[in-house]
């Protein structure tokens, strides 16, 4: 296995991807592009990833912004604690670092929302030090090559991951390595019907000499999601929408959502005399649960004749809602009256 790295650089040279917008030596761009790509495909992250590198160029412009803006700019990409760690870490680093993310991966991992695989990440591929990266697609091909069946998903396979993961570690080039073994699984090997004729590690991989490519990885079977029942009130005016700041812990923390069917008693609703419609239930599916969403429409000829509490509630142009952080089901539910 000595010459393995030798052989994913010299991949990399000729097929690995190199259009990427965030592959430049600049960790800031990698930091970003690493947390984004948390659970998300390349192609979905790419234009969020312009756009929020494009208003916020800088650690120190991430820094001075408010958490409101950095949620709007984050809005239907989910996962939206990636994005509150994304910026108190900004804030740690203009206050302690000097707006600079350090090299050192006992440094990086003690920001929030930098684990090991993404400490790894800026070190090999923004700082272009040595550094393990674990995303879905390493770890699938470090099992094959191992022909390591045990769970992806279990901490003991992750400690032995990591173990293995170091001694490939080339001397140098450590971004053109990183970055290939991450396109290697990306492009070749694929959890179904990798392509191994076209691997150049295919001579060291277990799996393949064994022929038990289609049997790694495994993963311990995900518990079944919760479900979860949301009756929603959409209120509105001729242009305008009733929205309520979210300051419930969890995913939705901070973010704008629709006020709640029973928030408001009947007999309020019942005396500014709205006009109701019907909308359909949906479905909206999360890591963890499988939201139940119900949405009643009451249309308010005269928004003023509704009390509501300033601090939570607001009146928001339907076109202006897209300048805000609100989670994708409400999106989808403003876009149909908008």
């Amino acid at each position: 296995m000595n010459n393995f790295s030798e052989k994913i650089i010299s991949w990399y040279e000729i097929n690995g991807r190199k259009n990427l917008p965030w592959q430049k030596k600049d960790p800031y761009k990698v930091w970003i592009s690493e947390i984004m790509l948390q659970q998300t495909q390349v192609t979905t992250v790419i234009p969020y990833f312009n756009k929020f590198i494009s208003e916020y160029p800088t650690i120190k412009t991430l820094a001075s912004t408010s958490l409101d803006e950095v949620l709007s700019m984050w809005s239907g990409l989910g996962y939206y604690t990636r994005a509150r760690n994304i910026h108190k870490t900004a804030k740690i680093l203009k206050k302690d670092f000097d707006c600079k993310l350090p090299n050192e991966i006992e440094a990086l991992m003690s920001l929030p929302g930098i684990g090991f695989s993404t400490a790894g990440a800026i070190l090999s591929l923004g700082f272009e030090q040595s550094g393990v990266i674990l995303d879905g697609n390493v770890k699938r091909v470090l099992l094959r090559i191992s022909g390591n069946k045990s769970p992806m998903n279990k901490y003991k396979t992750e400690k032995s991951l990591k173990e293995f993961a170091n001694i490939l570690l080339p001397d140098s080039k450590h971004k053109e390595y990183s970055q290939g073994l991450m396109d290697l699984g990306a492009i070749i090997c694929k959890p179904n019907n990798p392509n191994c004729s076209k691997c150049p590690v295919d001579e060291d991989c277990a799996a393949n000499q064994k022929e038990i490519q289609d049997e790694i990885p495994t993963k311990i079977a995900k518990k079944e999601k919760i479900e979860k029942k949301i009756d929603w009130l959409l209120i509105k005016t001729k242009n305008k929408v009733l929205l309520k700041r979210n300051k419930e812990k969890g995913i939705w923390q901070n973010l704008w959502v629709l006020p709640e069917k029973d928030f408001f008693s009947t007999k309020k609703i019942s005396k500014i005399l709205p006009v109701e419609e019907d909308f359909s239930s949906f479905e909206h599916h999360l890591s963890h649960k499988k939201l139940l969403i119900s949405v009643k429409v009451l249309t308010i000829k005269n928004k003023d004749r509704l009390s509501i509490d300033r601090r939570i509630f607001n009146w928001v142009n339907i076109s202006d809602s897209v300048n805000m952080g609100i989670p994708k089901p409400v999106k989808d539910i403003l876009k149909k009256y908008d």
